[in-house]
C-alpha cells in the first residue's frame, strides 16, 4: 500500500442520492481522503438492454456505464461481476434454442466482453455455468477473455482464470490494494468439480492477506444464504457479492446490504438491472493500514434520508388528523423531520477513518448519464440482427397447417365482416405492436417478434420475415387461425368456428412479470372488448381500472417512459 497524507484523488463524482435518481455528493472532509467507488454486479445473463416493455424498464449497457462513469475516477474504482456473464440460463425463458438464438447471443457476448474489458485492471470477473454453456464452451473463455478468478476449480487455471487477483486503487502516491477471489457452489456446475467454497477461500483470504492486501473481496457465485454462512465460516472477508438473488423482486432489485461481524454482504439485481453501489472514503492515517470492516462508520444516503422524510411526512399527516393524537408525540415528530430535513440540506462532514456509503441503484435512463461506446455498440448489435436475420429468415415460413386444419388469414379478411370489431381493435395498443419493433430496428430480433406477431411460427402463421399480413397482434392471436371459419362462417359449436374468448393462460404467453409488469387479466381486457366487441363480456366485467390506466400509472410512478434508442 502506499500513502500520501496532503494528496488524493481528484472529484469522483456524486454517489447517487436514490435508485434511479442522481442527488448530492457526500459534504466534503475538512482533510483530504481517498475515495474509493466499488461497482457490483449480479448475473448480467447475457443482457446488453432491457426489453423496454415494462413501465419501468431496468438495465441498458449505456446506463450502467454511464453511471459507472459519472461516479467515479478510472483509477479509483473496482468494478465486479460474478460470473454467468456471457449467456442467459440454459433453464431461463431467454435461453437460446437454436443456432439463429445462439448467434444472437454470441453477439451480445461480444459486446458485454468489450465494453466491459475496457475497464481494464480495474474490472475481476468471476465465472458460472451459463459462461459454459454454448455451443462453444470449450473455447467460451479464450473467445470471450476477461480477468477471471474462481479459487474452488483449479481445473481452469490454464484458461485465464487465477484463483485471485489484486488490484490497486488509486494512484502512485495514494493507494490500497484490494484482492478480489470467487467461489461457486459446487451443486450449480457438477461438470467443474468444485471444491467446498469455504476450504478455498481460507486459503485464499490467507494469501492475499500474506501479500499485504487491504481489502479483501469474494464473488459468490450462489446465493445470500450461501453467502451469509461464508461471512460467518471464513475469517477475514471484508466484502461478499452475491451473485444470485433468488425472487422475482431480488433478481430485478437486488437485496439490502448488511454487515455480519467483519464482512458487508451486498446483492444487486440480475441482468444489470441494479447495481451496488459502495463508496470508501478513507482517512489518510487509515490507509496506511486500512481498518476491519466493523469500525466503518456507515453514512446514510441522501435515498435513505429522503425516505425516512416520507415515513415521517406520512405519520404526521395521520396524527394531525386525529383529534385524539397527543400533542407533545406530534411535537416531537415534528422536530426529527426540521433535524432530518437539515441533515439532507447540509450533509455533516464525514467522519472516522472510513466511511462508507452503499447504494442500490437502479440502472435505467432516469440516471442521465449514457455511455457513448456502450450505445454504440447497442446500436451496432441491433444492425447486426437486422441484416443477419432478414437474411437468414427470407422466404422461411411458418409449418403448413395439417390437413383439415385451419391457417391465419389476417385481420383484413376478418375486417370484411367485422368492420367495427376491426375498428375498435385499430385502437388498442395490439394494434401497434409491430410498429413498435420498427421505430427501434428490433422487428428482426429473436428475443421479440414472437410477441409481436399474429401466429408466431404457428402451423400457418407468422415467421420473423414471412409476415406481411399477420403483424401485430391481430384478431386471430386471441380467436384462432380462421381460414375454416372464413371460407364457411359458422357460429359456436362447428367444427370450423373460431374461439370466442382468450383465457388468461394465451395471454401469459407474452404478458410476463418480466415483459408486463402492470398486467391484469380484467384491466386489460376492459381495454380489448367493447360496445361492439363482446359488449356482453365487457358488461360482465364492470367497472374497473384500464389496462392503458394500470400502464400510465405504472409510468408516471417510474418517472416517465425512456426515449426510444
Amino acid at each position: 500500500m502506499l500513502a500520501c497524507a496532503t494528496c488524493g484523488p481528484s472529484d469522483p463524482g456524486p454517489i447517487n442520492a436514490s435508485a434511479g435518481e442522481k442527488g448530492e455528493a457526500i459534504a466534503p472532509a475538512e482533510a483530504p481522503r481517498l475515495v474509493i467507488d466499488i461497482f457490483a454486479f449480479a448475473r448480467v445473463l447475457g443482457t446488453v438492454a432491457p426489453c423496454g416493455c415494462t413501465t419501468e424498464s431496468l438495465g441498458g449497457l449505456q446506463y450502467a456505464f454511464g453511471y459507472i462513469e459519472a461516479n467515479s475516477q478510472a483509477q479509483s474504482r473496482l468494478v465486479l461481476e460474478p460470473g454467468s456473464f456471457l449467456f442467459p440460463d440454459p433453464a431461463g425463458p431467454e435461453a437460446p434454442k437454436d443456432e439463429a438464438t445462439w448467434a444472437q447471443a454470441e453477439q451480445r457476448a461480444a459486446a458485454l466482453q468489450t465494453r466491459f474489458s475496457g475497464l481494464a485492471e480495474h474490472l475481476v470477473s468471476g465465472l458460472g455455468p451459463t459462461d459454459l454453456s454454448s455451443p462453444k464452451s470449450d473455447l467460451a473463455l479464450e473467445t470471450w477473455p476477461l480477468p477471471r478468478v474462481l479459487a474452488n476449480c483449479r481445473s481452469l487455471d490454464g484458461r485465464g482464470v487465477q484463483a485471485h487477483r489484486v488490484v490497486r486503487l488509486g494512484d502512485a502516491t495514494w493507494a490500497i490494494d484490494a484482492g478480489v477471489t470467487a467461489v461457486i457452489e459446487p451443486g450449480l456446475a457438477p461438470g467443474l468439480h468444485a471444491e467446498p467454497p469455504a476450504e478455498a477461500l481460507r486459503r485464499e483470504i490467507a494469501a492475499m492477506r500474506e501479500a499485504g492486501v487491504d481489502l479483501t473481496v469474494v464473488l459468490l457465485q450462489g446465493s445470500r444464504a450461501t453467502a451469509e454462512a461464508l461471512a460467518k465460516e471464513v475469517a477475514g472477508i471484508d466484502l461478499i457479492v452475491v451473485g444470485m438473488p433468488v425472487g422475482l423482486d431480488r433478481t430485478r432489485l437486488g437485496g439490502p446490504p448488511a454487515r455480519l461481524g467483519g464482512t458487508w454482504v451486498v446483492e444487486p439485481g440480475e441482468q444489470a438491472q441494479t447495481i451496488t453501489h459502495m463508496r470508501l472514503e478513507i482517512a489518510a492515517a487509515a490507509v496506511q493500514q486500512l481498518p476491519a470492516p466493523a469500525t466503518w462508520t456507515l453514512v446514510p444516503t441522501a435515498a435513505a434520508q429522503r425516505q425516512e422524510l416520507a415515513r415521517l411526512d406520512a405519520r404526521l399527516t395521520k396524527f394531525r388528523a386525529d383529534p385524539s393524537a397527543d400533542p407533545d408525540f406530534i411535537a416531537r415528530l415534528e422536530q426529527e423531520r426540521t433535524t432530518l430535513t437539515a441533515s439532507i440540506e447540509q450533509p455533516a462532514p464525514v467522519t472516522g477513518a472510513v466511511a462508507v456509503t452503499v447504494e442500490q441503484s437502479k440502472i435505467s435512463c432516469h440516471l442521465g448519464a449514457s455511455d457513448a461506446d456502450a450505445a454504440a455498440a447497442l446500436r451496432k448489435y441491433d444492425d447486426w440482427v437486422a441484416t443477419q436475420n432478414q437474411r437468414r429468415f427470407s422466404g422461411v415460413r411458418a409449418p403448413a397447417p395439417a390437413k383439415g386444419e385451419a391457417s391465419y388469414v389476417g385481420a383484413e379478411q376478418c375486417a370484411a365482416c367485422h368492420a367495427d370489431e376491426a375498428e375498435h381493435w385499430a385502437k388498442t395498443r395490439h394494434a401497434d405492436a409491430y410498429k413498435t419493433l420498427v421505430d427501434v430496428n428490433k422487428q428482426f430480433d429473436l428475443s421479440c417478434v414472437g410477441c409481436h406477431v399474429t401466429g408466431f411460427r404457428a402451423p400457418g402463421g407468422s415467421e420473423v420475415v414471412e409476415n406481411a399480413a399477420l403483424q401485430s397482434i391481430q384478431c386471430e392471436q386471441c380467436h384462432g387461425p380462421g381460414s375454416l371459419h372464413v371460407a364457411v362462417p359458422e357460429k359456436r359449436g362447428k367444427a370450423n368456428a373460431i374461439r370466442t374468448d382468450a383465457p388468461v393462460e394465451l395471454c401469459q404467453q407474452c404478458h410476463s412479470p418480466e415483459h408486463s409488469d402492470t398486467f391484469d387479466y380484467a384491466a386489460y381486457l376492459r381495454d380489448v372488448l367493447g360496445p361492439t366487441h363482446g359488449p356482453e363480456r365487457r358488461a360482465a366485467l364492470g367497472e374497473g381500472p384500464t389496462g392503458r390506466e394500470l400502464r400510465a400509472a405504472g409510468l408516471a410512478a417510474a418517472g416517465g417512459g425512456c426515449k426510444k434508442m
